[in-house]
């Protein structure tokens, strides 16, 4: 009874012997796995070198040349516009109304014996550059007789000199300009008593205008004058008018 116990014992004895040797492998397998992990560690040492060596060799490196740009080509000037005036003749034609006031003499008014008078002008001039032309302009006004004086029979007036006229503009058909004139002036007022002469000068002539172009020979446009004088011991006179003009370019615009 007592030898088949103590196999018994002898047997599980050398069961759990067998068992412990098998069981060691497998619970000792995770040093070798550990191992491993130090090695792994390294790999952000030495990334570290390399990213603390990029900043030196950007620091170090040769300033990076920009190649220049290549010779902009020469800008060429804009021409000025075509001149349509220097070394052309000019010549002018208008007619409109003109309305007087001043003495003719001393006590004796102008609207007193003249009345509204049809204005008509020549002019003709030579344009020395782009802008500016010099010439000559004559006047001739026919006066009607003023209301109130029936012994009156109007009168008649003619003017002339030299003027100096700039044009604003170049290459456009309106053709805007301002003159200004001086020239003498011979009055004559008719009446049933007679004719009575007067002689003077006009200091100055203003005119302001503009003509439009259809064609490059032919233009016209508005005028608007204002002249100031004086006959002799009179106390002055003055003329405003406006009309219509005519011109006619040679050899054209």
């Amino acid at each position: 009874m007592r030898t088949p116990v103590a196999l018994c014992v002898a047997l599980g004895l050398v069961f759990s012997a067998r068992f412990a040797s098998a069981e060691t492998p497998a619970s000792a397998s995770p040093e070798p796995s550990a191992a491993p992990a130090p090695s792994a560690a390294p790999a952000p040492a030495s990334a570290a070198p390399a990213a603390a060596t990029a900043p030196a060799r950007a620091a170090d490196a040769d300033p990076v040349v920009v190649p220049g740009e290549p010779d902009l080509p020469a800008l060429e000037p804009i021409p000025s516009a075509h001149d349509t005036l220097g070394g052309h003749f000019v010549l002018g034609a208008s007619a409109g109304a003109k309305w007087s006031f001043g003495s003719l003499d001393e006590g004796m008014k102008l609207t007193d014996f003249l009345g509204t008078a049809l204005a008509i002008n020549l002019d003709l001039g030579y344009g020395l550059t782009r802008n500016v032309v010099i010439g000559a302009w004559g006047e001739f006004d026919d006066h009607s007789s003023p209301s109130g004086c029936l012994a009156c029979k109007g009168g008649k007036s003619f003017a002339g000199g030299p003027f100096v006229r700039y044009h604003i503009v170049q290459g456009t058909r309106f053709d805007p300009w301002g003159e200004f004139g001086l020239g003498v002036r011979s009055t004559t007022v008719d009446s049933r008593l007679g004719n009575k002469n007067y002689f003077g000068v006009d200091i100055m002539k203003l005119t302001l205008g503009g003509d439009w172009y259809p064609t490059s020979n032919v233009g016209f446009g508005p005028y608007f004058t204002f002249d100031w004088g004086t006959y002799g011991s009179s106390g002055g006179h003055t003329g405003l008018s406006t009309g219509m003009r005519l011109v006619l370019d040679f050899p054209g615009k």
